[in-house]
């Protein structure tokens, strides 16, 4: 009898335990995506039978969809609201985070420097896009990283940041500003020793890690990857970059500003977008279209809490969204990390 009542106890103490590890084998995953037409404008009312994402070749089951009114109406004026259908839950945003990332060629290569100084007379007219309650940190990279302003809501300050990223200098310390705060977080010798912008967006990367929520850097510049017999090729450190944003939730918005039609290594600033569920524009012809698209792409967005498939190895897996819709553009990030 005694024997009897252990072995009920051990099939008990089993179920229990497998129960337990069933609980801790679920892990869920955010994922920031955007929907648009061809013009930018946000497709609202999605719902989770309207997507078909794949982790590593594995369907991902949703568990929630809201869809995030960056920009008060945002979604009155997409030019496909679903209208009759059942909508996603719409939240308005309370302020976003953005990082303006400048480029300044240290070699002042003409078409560079003209192509950025033609461009900031246009970068007033995106500022002034945004709301009130957005925060705007501004980084420069010519021989190094640099921090030229933390994070602020006042605009006429941000554009002097802009302005003076032309320059080739050592700026001052930024004023502190509350959480979250940029400077706090940076490594100021891995900002000395960063050799390229490459490992400028990892500096970068890591520091806004610790900050909760989705974040976008605007980065206006000339280029990313290396040019080698004809070819751009994406390098280690960038592979480095783009695993820590993604692990820090931030997007690249890439703005193309050399004042040519063509140039080699835009293809990475195109690369570097979509990777992270970004936009790249060109500036060049008509900056002004340039703007409004990206104004007009960051107005809102699904954010997509997924449950992990099941037996997903650890490792890098590439992550696709697809949308059950004709005519529309996604950005999302490409690859996923599991560290389970």
């Amino acid at each position: 009898m005694r024997r009897l009542a252990s072995a009920v106890l051990f099939l008990v103490a089993g179920a229990a335990h497998a129960q337990f590890k069933e609980k801790i084998d679920v892990v869920r995953i955010l994922v920031d995506v955007r929907v648009t037409d061809y013009l930018g404008h946000a497709i609202t009312g999605l719902t989770p039978a309207d997507f078909d994402i794949r982790i590593g070749g594995k369907r991902a089951t949703i568990e929630s969809i809201e869809f995030i009114e960056d920009v008060s109406g945002a979604a009155a004026a997409s030019a496909a609201d679903v209208g009759a259908r059942e909508r996603a839950p719409l939240h308005e945003s309370k302020g976003r985070l953005f990082i303006f990332f400048v480029q300044t060629d240290f070699a002042r290569n003409a078409i560079r420097v003209q192509g950025q100084m033609h461009f900031l007379r246009y970068a007033e007219k995106l500022i002034d896009g945004f709301t009130d309650d957005d925060r705007f940190a501004v980084l420069q990279f010519d021989s190094h990283l640099k921090l030229r302003l933390d994070f602020t809501s006042d605009k006429e300050q941000v554009n002097e940041a802009l302005r003076r990223s032309l320059r080739i200098d050592r700026p001052e310390a930024p004023p502190i500003v509350p959480e979250p705060s940029l400077a706090s977080r940076l490594d100021k010798t891995a900002m000395k020793d960063a050799a390229d912008s490459e490992s400028g967006l990892v500096v970068l990367a890591n520091a806004l890690r610790s900050i909760p929520g989705p974040k976008t850097i605007l980065l206006l510049g000339w280029g990313l990857g290396e040019l080698w017999n004809g070819r751009v090729y994406m390098t280690r450190k960038y592979e480095h970059a783009r695993q820590a944003l993604d692990a820090a939730r931030t997007s690249i918005f890439a703005i193309d500003v050399p004042s040519v039609d063509f140039h080699s290594l835009e293809v990475g600033l195109q690369q570097a977008a979509e990777d992270t569920g970004g936009l790249y524009v060109k500036t060049f012809r008509f900056p002004q279209l340039a703007i409004e698209r990206v104004q007009r792409t960051l107005a809102g967005h699904y954010e997509l809490e997924l449950r992990r498939p099941d037996e997903l190895e650890p490792g890098r897996h590439r992550l696709s969204v697809n949308v059950k819709r004709r005519n529309v553009i996604i950005l999302a990030p490409t690859t996923y990390v599991d560290r389970h």
